[in-house]
């Protein structure tokens, strides 16, 4: 049986009413609102809204993404019909005010950069699964201002991570995690606009809960035939783990 810090425990553990639709739900929609009521750019010039930054870096998001382009045309919308998404923004890091280009931007460069975590240290990688399943339901999102949420990791896991691995693909791995919400805040964003309530699980908490499942695969928890099946079912494009599950195979959630 894995032996656990009770502190850390005691930190990451979860309850079922920070996951309710009613708590989390609430906090995702008051993200979307914020996210569409921010100006977008013109003439290819992305107006950034910066979420987080410390020392040297800026994780932002920029608008107009990519799909909000008139002539973009392979968004899906929820009552069947194609077009674009007007509200697509681009999750960006800057370090200074260089952008950084190469970056973990879609699903097989978020497992690919997972995949190297594990190899350097297992411990620090099953805590960053249960902070990226506590971030699914924005249990560590403050309230910086009326209806204004930040992402704010707690201090204690921030710390045990820092210790053991300090960087991913060259930049601070808070860095990473935090890049990793803004993601997610824009997946929420998309599927709201496309028809979808994200209160149900589609955006946000199907993207982080896949990589969690992930995680649990890296860490010889969960068999990968039953995480690869997972993208054949409906909905398409994803391998969420369900609550039961990471609560049964994170120790540090109950």
């Amino acid at each position: 049986m894995q032996t656990i810090d009770k502190n850390l425990n005691d930190v990451l553990k979860v309850d079922r009413e920070s996951m309710s639709s009613k708590v989390a739900g609430t906090k995702r929609l008051d993200r979307v609102s914020e996210a569409i009521n921010w100006k977008g750019g013109n003439d290819g010039n992305l107006n950034f809204y910066t979420i987080f930054s410390e020392g040297d870096y800026f994780v932002n998001l920029g608008k107009p993404g990519k799909e909000a382009a008139p002539d973009y045309n392979r968004c899906k919308y929820h009552d069947g019909r194609s077009g674009n998404n007007p509200n697509d923004m681009k999750p960006t890091i800057f370090e200074k005010d260089v952008l950084q280009d190469k970056q973990i931007a879609s699903f097989v460069d978020i497992f690919n950069e997972l995949q190297k975590l594990g190899k350097e240290n297992e411990q620090a990688l099953e805590i960053i699964a249960c902070l990226l399943f506590r971030s699914a339901y924005m249990i560590d999102h403050k309230e910086v201002s009326p209806k204004i949420w930040r992402y704010e990791i707690p201090d204690m896991a921030m710390k045990i991570i820092e210790e053991k691995i300090p960087t991913v693909n060259g930049m601070p791995i808070k860095v990473f995690l935090n890049f990793l919400d803004a993601l997610a805040w824009n997946e929420d964003v998309k599927y709201h606009t496309l028809g979808f309530d994200i209160r149900l699980g589609t955006g946000r908490r199907n993207n982080l809960l896949t990589c969690v499942n992930l995680i649990g695969v890296l860490l010889n928890k969960i068999p990968i035939a039953k995480f690869a099946g997972n993208f054949s079912r409906p909905p398409a494009g994803i391998s969420a783990i369900s609550n039961k599950e990471a609560l049964e195979i994170f120790p540090y959630l109950r």
